[in-house]
């Protein structure tokens, strides 16, 4: 169902914005027409992609990508519940302002089990987990890691907190151990006191995982800008396209004999058809 949204002047002159890649921030606002009046959807980059870049040259592939860079910014929370993936618009309400908003018929974040962020990370050094079992694939893209079983200190709403495969990969990321968010005497309270020794903590880790995140952006940016200059080489050296890649309105393949194999299919299937036509009017006439 076709959703009206609205997009604030100040969000083009947001320096937050400005650190996520181009076509992130594209992902970003299109998944506000894409989740319903609530700020969830499905965890699906198939539906996704679909109602996002239908007519672009985007695989599934950058629709994960996409989505794991603004999961790393804390765009979108990415979480499950009963085995179903979903993922939610961070701030909903501070984006989008709707006079009758319909129930959601999706489960909220806090019902689920948050994803961690982690996944960003160990693709981009390329460390992904043996155990992938349990996660639905979707073709083109790596199948996310499992979740870990808690060590003892809680997660937040957005799924930051470094625990097991998932500390150690981002801890190599940046290059040592992932800090904890809170002292060493409260790490397993689960209501710890005001303590600012846990402030501290806090403010350590966030910077952390601000930096954890705007390097794995980088290498992001740089691999985007590796595949757009592969594109760009096939465009320049195939004489079919325009400068854009378009044969008229249809994304080129770059392959010249495609559309002569298309025909000769085309014919075979019209010669098939009209000899099953030629062979029910004989035996009609038989009749």
């Amino acid at each position: 169902m076709p959703r009206i949204r609205t997009i604030k002047p100040s969000f083009f002159r947001s320096e937050d914005v400005a650190a996520l890649p181009l076509r992130a921030r594209l992902t970003w606002i299109g998944l506000w027409t894409h989740c319903d009046d609530q700020g969830r959807t499905k965890d699906n980059a198939r539906l996704i992609k679909g109602d996002i870049w239908p007519l672009d040259d985007v695989s599934l592939a950058d629709i994960e990508e996409d989505l794991e860079t603004l999961a790393a910014h804390e765009r979108i929370v990415r979480y499950t519940v009963g085995g179903r993936r979903y993922l939610a618009i961070v701030n909903w309400h501070d984006h989008q302002s709707i006079q009758k908003p319909t129930p959601s018929k999706l489960p909220p974040v806090e019902e689920g089990t948050p994803l961690p962020v982690r996944s960003s990370a160990m693709r981009a050094t390329g460390d992904l987990p043996e155990e992938t079992a349990g996660y639905p694939q979707t073709a083109g893209t790596e199948p996310p890691p499992p979740l870990q079983e808690d060590s003892g200190s809680p997660t937040t709403g957005k799924g930051k907190e470094g625990k097991g495969k998932e500390g150690r990969a981002r801890g190599r990321e940046a290059g040592g151990d992932v800090p904890p968010s809170r002292c060493s005497a409260h790490r397993l309270d689960e209501n710890p006191p005001p303590c600012r020794a846990c402030a501290e903590a806090r403010e350590a880790r966030k910077r952390w995982d601000t930096a954890t995140a705007a390097r794995i952006a980088a290498r992001r940016t740089d691999d985007q800008r590796a595949r757009a200059a592969d594109r760009a080489r096939a465009i320049a050296a195939c004489g079919m396209c325009d400068d854009n890649g378009y044969v008229e309105t249809v994304l080129c393949n770059h392959d010249p004999g495609a559309r002569e194999r298309a025909a000769r299919g085309m014919d075979l299937v019209r010669a098939a058809m009209k000899s099953r036509t030629d062979t029910t009017t004989a035996k009609g006439d038989h009749l």
